[in-house]
């Protein structure tokens, strides 16, 4: 089970993930995903998400892209450490990392 929230600050999306993002859950954070327009940054909380599958890592890395085509940042925040040691494993901190450099 997933549970998404979303809100708006000014020109920043805040999205908080509670819960498993997997194959049977990643569609509803890649619906509220697809949805963001005209905006400068997305932070994504991941302070209430217990596990992630490589479907879920696949939406980080469609968000990441979407990012470049629409033209805002990504920030993750609040990653406990099993899910973090698992997204620096598979290189997505140093993706964000690169394009962090790329945009100074």
């Amino acid at each position: 089970m997933l549970n998404v929230k979303s809100g708006l600050e000014g020109s920043t999306v805040r999205i908080t993930l509670e819960g498993d993002l997997d194959i049977s859950t990643v569609d509803q954070f890649n619906r509220r995903a697809g949805e963001l327009h005209g905006i400068d940054q997305l932070i994504i909380d991941l302070s209430g998400l217990e596990f992630v599958d490589s479907t879920g890592i696949g939406a980080f890395l469609q968000v990441i892209r979407l990012s470049q085509e629409r033209g805002f940042t990504v920030t993750l925040e609040n990653i406990n450490e099993n899910i973090s040691e698992l997204l620096d494993t598979v290189g997505l901190f140093r993706i964000l990392d690169a394009l962090r450099k790329g945009a100074d």
